[in-house]
């Protein structure tokens, strides 16, 4: 005779207790949950069946729904040889004449077969990738089981990649921004990223006590060295990038680094929507949730060691995992041209100013004159004559006078006047400041007649 599970024995000694007296009608649907009609059908049921009355009648006989092992296997194997990048829809929808199975059906069978949809939201792709590991680590997955979970991560990667490559080629865009947070020791940095959008490559990152227009400088030499240089460029809408104050507008044409993009030929576009740029956004998420652990467990506290493990150990590990192969033919990095020397003097800094009366400029409270790079002679110039005071790269001095390059060599500053006290009368001023007539002047002729 078949068990009664917990739920029917409990129904049957509540009614054997009404029947014995020993409670009430009332106390058994409190007891039970149930409607005072349900106690009533559960009396007569025990006086004309007894206790095999509770039991339910389909326990332990087989549905006439059930779909048969053979049915199942063969639906499996249908999905994984052929219609392994369908959604279940569009799945059920190709078998449905050939198998009459409801759209739930199919559902439970591959889910008993440990697959998940294409369309599957991330929670459930997470966890099934995650037990799929664990189980594959531990020796208890099927052949088809691995199969599966192999055949699923290659087409991931596939849809993935299908999506990025063929809209954007490499070096098409590169996103740049920085995140503010405790990455190491005991205040808040700023970690500058730069990541090409086609292949998800993080191309370089800098630390820094804030964001600043020198890192952006940093990374932007470090990408035109070792990869080249990108068709376009966005950022946020920051005063490294777009010219925000309106006085400012009227004075210059453009920013430092929207300087340095016009002479490189990168297009720059700035945004303050965080959209604009969401794969530089997600990247400084996901280092967030890793970079910090790492630092931490590698005891950096320090600027210079940072830097060296996010770009020598860090950048390179997580573009490993992360990032998609570079395709040949679907290269927008264009070809890097320019000397090192060259491309000193373009990733600079850049200001207008004037010869002085000495022949010299003037520029953050110091003097300089321009020296010539092949002579070593110091050039003069007339007073008022424009010229570019260019900070390089490396911190060098510079300066672009008349479409030549000259280096600027800091002189001590000029000897102004002394004007001493006086301790003349206001007659004897006068007296020295008479007005002497001019030789042809009237009066002198007067006199001389």
């Amino acid at each position: 005779m078949l068990q009664m599970t917990e739920k029917e024995m409990k129904k049957l000694n509540t009614i054997k207790k009404i029947l014995g007296g020993e409670c009430t009608k009332k106390e058994a649907v409190e007891s039970l949950g149930i409607t005072t009609r349900q106690i009533d059908r559960l009396i007569l049921k025990y006086k004309n069946d007894g206790e095999a009355g509770f039991i339910h009648k389909s326990r332990g006989r087989e549905s006439k729904k059930k779909v048969s092992e053979n049915i199942k296997q063969k639906i499996v194997n249908l999905y994984i040889t052929e219609y392994f990048d369908y959604n279940f829809t569009h799945f059920y929808e190709e078998i449905r004449e050939k198998y009459q199975l409801s759209p739930k059906s199919i559902d439970n069978i591959l889910n008993e077969a440990d697959i998940i949809s294409p369309e599957a939201q991330h929670k459930t792709v997470r966890l099934y990738n995650a037990n799929m590991k664990k189980a594959i680590r531990q020796k208890e997955a099927t052949k088809e089981q691995i199969d599966i979970y192999q055949k699923r991560q290659e087409m991931e990667k596939q849809k993935h990649i299908r999506r990025s490559s063929l809209l954007y080629n490499y070096g098409q865009e590169v996103q740049m921004d920085a995140a503010f947070a405790m990455w190491y020791g005991e205040k808040a940095r700023a970690l500058h990223l730069a990541v090409d959008k086609a292949t998800k490559r993080v191309l370089y990152g800098w630390f820094d006590i804030q964001e600043t227009t020198r890192a952006y400088f940093i990374m932007l030499m470090h990408i035109i060295l070792n990869y080249g240089i990108p068709k376009k460029i966005k950022t946020d809408k920051r005063g490294t990038f777009s010219i925000n104050n309106v006085k400012a507008k009227s004075n210059l044409n453009t920013t430092q680094f929207g300087r340095i993009c016009e002479e490189l030929e990168i297009h720059l576009s700035s945004s303050s929507d965080p959209l604009f740029k969401p794969n530089v956004e997600r990247e400084n998420k996901t280092f967030k949730g890793r970079l910090i652990a790492e630092l931490r467990h590698e005891n950096i506290i320090d600027d210079v060691e940072a830097n060296k493990y996010l770009n020598e150990v860090f950048i390179p590990k997580m573009n490993s995992k992360f990032a998609y192969e570079i395709n040949p033919e679907k290269n927008d990095m264009r070809e890097n041209n320019y000397s090192l020397e060259e491309l000193n003097i373009i990733i600079s800094e850049q200001y207008i100013r004037k010869v002085d009366n000495s022949s010299a400029i003037k520029y953050k409270g110091n003097y300089y004159v321009p020296v010539d790079i092949e002579t070593g002679e110091i050039i003069s110039f007339s007073r008022n004559t424009y010229c570019t005071v260019i900070v390089a790269y490396d911190y060098t001095y510079w300066c672009n006078i008349e479409d030549k390059l000259y280096i600027l060599s800091e002189i001590k500053a000029p000897e102004k006047k002394i004007y001493q006290k006086t301790t003349k009368t206001i007659e004897e001023i006068n007296r020295s400041k008479a007005h002497k007539p001019a030789p042809n002047h009237p009066w002198r002729r007067y006199n001389k007649n």
